[in-house]
């Protein structure tokens, strides 16, 4: 790691600890910009001190870093890691159904301790954005990059394949039920686009002007479709994939009675 000339103004701690991020895990600037979602500049501009990452970015770095790396990064975003889980966050063996000590809630702003041993959880941001289950547009749409995060939920690590592109976000329309009923939190894999493997896989979609919309892709020769769950709603044809870009995929759900499903 190089090091930084002593006449500059010494760099926050956080920027010396990204940096080390960096070639611990053997990575450009680039590359670490690019498994995060960020621009190389961002990236740039965080290790010099000039800004300091959001809390969705400290998540994604802290669940990239190994070991209490990952705590610093997780208590700069907020999360309360006093009583991290362990063994608690295990997968059901017979289905995605857990209770509250399996899956927890935290938002706090202090950190006491650090978890010892192997990690087994990913921190997740909640985002205050929506996924639209029903023809209305939003009224307005939010972007990503004017999204806050509202929450910080903890999954069990063996549930996110990509834990550095994990996102939850609402749901708010009833095409999705039975299935998915309205006011859920959807767990979106944004590292998942490409459409032939999410074929008949439920997916978020982002449209410039209509938002999110979620549904079960379906791919039919000459034609991308979106597949609500209530049969009330026609199918949306999004094939135009410079209009409708692939978000990601929904890997689970919570919903309101606390019950969870895939």
């Amino acid at each position: 790691m190089a090091a930084h000339d002593p006449n500059k103004a010494p760099v926050p701690e956080w920027s010396e600890r990204i940096l080390r991020l960096v070639d611990e895990l053997k990575l450009t600037q680039a590359g670490l910009a690019e498994r995060l979602g960020v621009s190389p500049a961002t990236v740039s501009r965080w290790i010099q001190g000039k800004i300091e990452p959001t809390a969705e970015g400290y998540v994604f770095l802290g669940n990239l870093a190994p070991g209490s790396e990952g705590m610093y990064f997780w208590e700069r975003a907020g999360i309360d890691v006093s009583n991290f889980p362990d063994a608690s966050l295990r997968k059901a063996t017979t289905s995605l159904q857990v209770s509250l000590q399996d899956f927890s809630i935290v938002g706090s702003r202090r950190a006491s301790q650090q978890l010892e041993g192997r990690r087994t959880a990913v921190a997740i941001p909640l985002l205050n954005v929506s996924a639209y289950g029903d023809h209305v547009p939003p009224p307005e749409n939010v972007t990503l990059t004017s999204a806050e995060v509202e929450d910080v939920l903890l999954a069990p690590l063996d549930w996110c394949p990509n834990p550095e592109s994990m996102i939850g976000m609402h749901l708010v329309g009833d095409s999705m039920e039975p299935a998915i009923p309205s006011g859920s939190i959807l767990f979106v894999d944004t590292a998942q686009t490409d459409r032939d493997r999410l074929n008949q896989k439920i997916v978020v979609v982002a449209h410039r002007d209509l938002g999110f919309k979620v549904a079960r892709l379906q791919r039919l020769q000459g034609a991308d479709l979106l597949i609500s769950a209530n049969h009330n709603y026609l199918p949306l044809d999004v094939s135009n994939a410079s209009r409708w870009k692939l978000f990601g995929e929904v890997l689970w759900w919570m919903s309101r009675d606390l019950k969870f499903g895939s």
